[in-house]
This record gives structure tokens, sequence and C-alpha cells, in this order.
């Protein structure tokens, strides 16, 4: 479904923001305007543009604070959150430069800004992980602390304050406490602390059930995994040796990241991948010329603290999910249309659990990556299922 743009990637990435009405982290009308201003594939004009009204949303959010309007000034700092999340995103094949490290620093310290005034408490916290910290939040239930515990690692290309407009909010207000954290290769552990991805995010929601177990206000009896985007590999990922989870959603679900790669891939690249052939890089940069591939490419092989096509495509090798050794209720999901759900069907006929499937419709507006711009009916069914499956 087309929003505005041509341009796919523009356009998917402004339909991104769009969605984010839901939970008052946009103005549908500063979107378009944002999007008007902006010139079709200029990766620069898409930064500046977004910074602009980055910086115009601070600028009320801080008058409405002086004026003591609360509400006012926390949905402004939340959408001058995004604004500036979403003016990085083509900055990302330089995940230290400039452009990038002053924008992803100005959404999460508005973010925070924002806390005191949401609709639910916000704790700022630190999980301790191999001697530094995984960052993360505490997102509190409405009515009450006694609900169960909701984990949402955040997504290949998300920081972690981009999860409370992608769940963390809305499973906040059925009950639930959400603890939502950006791992190895995610947002600030990318950014700040140069840490690439990890396969075996075992390793690494095994320090956040440990966090939650420690913590007086977080139930670890009853703890759901919710895996969005790229989290759709890694909490399965966690899932099938993780025995602490009582509950998974994954969406949508992915189980081989290099089969999904082999299956685009030319004849002869395979040939020159089983023969670890240098040559592969040169032939795949012929094809993938120009900055806005470079973009798309270079963010992903620098995430996994690589550079070059040949490393990356021998690294996914590593990204497989033991589907059949998951011991929970699983909860299989995607948009119609998800250019990521490739495996999902292969995962959810593995299952040897109690699952339930959905898929959702471009006819109800639900279609696209991870629901696209419909994103109601996708938290009414996850958090329904985490609800029948730990409530009752």
């Amino acid at each position: 479904m087309k929003l505005y743009f041509d341009d796919a990637d523009f356009d998917q990435q402004l339909q991104r923001t769009f969605a984010k009405a839901v939970c008052r982290m946009c103005d549908v009308g500063e979107v378009f305007a944002v999007a008007h201003r902006i010139k079709p594939g200029n990766l620069d004009s898409w930064h500046d543009e977004w910074s602009a009204a980055g910086q115009s949303n601070q600028q009320l959010a801080e008058k409405s604070e002086a004026a003591k309007a609360t509400r006012d000034a926390g949905d402004a700092f939340l959408r001058a959150s995004e604004c500036y999340r979403s003016a990085y995103f083509f900055c990302r094949r330089e995940p230290q430069g400039k452009q990038l490290l002053e924008a992803f620093r100005a959404s999460r310290a508005l973010f925070r800004r924002a806390i005191p005034y949401l609709p639910v408490d916000v704790d700022t916290v630190e999980i301790p992980y191999e001697g530094v910290a995984i960052p993360g939040y505490v997102v509190w239930g409405a009515g009450g602390r006694s609900g169960p515990t909701v984990l949402m690692p955040s997504g290949y290309d998300s920081p972690v304050e981009e999860t409370y407009s992608l769940g963390a909010l809305e499973g906040a207000l059925r009950g639930m406490n959400v603890v939502m954290f950006g791992g190895p290769g995610q947002g600030e552990m990318l950014y700040e602390s140069k840490i690439p991805f990890r396969h075996d995010f075992e390793a690494v929601i095994g320090p956040v059930i440990d966090f939650v177990e420690g913590h007086d206000g977080l139930a670890s009896d009853r703890i759901a995994l919710v895996g969005r985007s790229f989290g759709g590999y890694l909490a399965p990922r966690a899932a099938a040796t993780e025995r602490r989870i009582g509950v998974l959603a994954a969406d949508p679900a992915q189980t081989n990241m290099f089969a999904v790669l082999k299956a685009q891939l030319p004849a002869e690249w395979l040939k020159m991948i089983e023969a670890n052939d240098p040559a592969f890089n040169d032939a795949f940069w012929k094809v993938f010329s120009g900055v806005d591939k470079e973009e798309y490419w270079m963010s992903r092989f620098r995430a996994h603290g690589l550079e070059a096509p040949l490393d990356y495509v021998q690294e996914m090798k590593k990204w497989v999910v033991d589907v059949e050794a998951i011991a929970c209720p699983t909860y299989v999901s995607y948009g119609e249309g998800d250019f990521a759900q490739a495996t999902a069907a292969d995962f959810y006929k593995r299952l040897k659990v109690p699952k339930h499937f959905e898929m959702f419709k471009d006819a109800d507006g639900s279609g696209g990556h991870c629901e696209g711009m419909g994103q109601s009916r996708y938290y009414a069914g996850v958090f329904g299922f985490i609800q029948d499956q730990l409530l009752h």
C-alpha cells in the first residue's frame, strides 16, 4: 500500500512513522507536510527535513512544559523523538557517523524527557551483560504492577525507545509490565559501544531474565517474549533454549537467515559463496551500486561488525532457529506481503507446542512489514494470546 513516495524505501519508512499516530508519536498532518518537503530519493533531504521537524516539536514541548501543560509536553517530546529517529534512518551505513549520533542522541534524550508525562509509569534501567549494560526501560502496567512480564527486544534498526510505540505501551495499557531493551547490534549498544549483533540471542535473553528475577516488582514466573521485525528471529532463537520463557510471539517468525538470502541469489554467486571466493564481493557491488544500495547493505554488514558482502553471507549461516526445541505456547503472525515472512509458514508447521497463527490483511489496512499502518489488530491478537496463556 503506497502512502506518498514512489521510492519504496522512502515510502516504507514514512509509513513506519505514520503508524505511530496510534500512540501519539506522530501527527498525521505533520507527516505529510514533512514528506512534501523531502526531495525524492535524496538521503540528505530526508535527514534534514526530519531533523527540522524534530527541532520544531522539541521547541513546542519545552514551551508546553514551561506552561505546565504536561499532556501537550509529553506528546510533543514523543513526536520530537520519533522525528529524530526517522532522521538518522538513512545514515546507518556509518554507525558512528556525526549525523547518526547527533540524531540518535537527540531521539533518546527527548524520549526520556517525555517519560514524566506519559500515560503509564516508565523506569530507565541498565541490565548487566558481560561487563557492560544493556539499555532498557520498564513500562509498568496500568492499574497496578501485578501483571505478567513481557520482554520486548528491538529489531534490526530500531533503538529501544521505538519499542514504546511497537507494543510496549499497548502491553502496559492491558496491565502487563513490559521490559523493552536493545541488545548487541541494536541502537545504543551498536552506536555508542560498537558491540555488534550475535546470532546466539539466548546469551542475551538469559541476563535479561536474570534481571527480571532480581527485580521485586516484576513477575518472573509469568514471562512472555515478543519479537517483532528482526526480533522475529531473535525471540524464537532464545526461546529454543531458555526454559524460563512461558509464551513466545514472533512477528514475523524467521528461522534461517542464510536460506532466505540463498533463495534470492544467482547460481554463480552461490558457487562463489561455497568456495568462499573473494570475487563474490566485486560481483555483489557491481549489482548493488549507488549510495542508496550502499546504505541498505553497509548498514546491515556493520551491525554485524563486518565490512564485506562475503563475510556477511557466511555469517548468516549461523543464524538458524531450532524450532522443534521451542517448548512454550507460541503466537506466529505477519502482515500480508511482509518481505521478511519467507520462513514463517515453515516455522509454524514445525512447532510442537500449543500455537496460533494469524495473517493480517491488506484489506483491513494491516498488511506489510509488522502490520504496516494497521497496528491495532496485531495488538489485540498478540496480547490477547498472552493473556489467555499467562492469566487463565
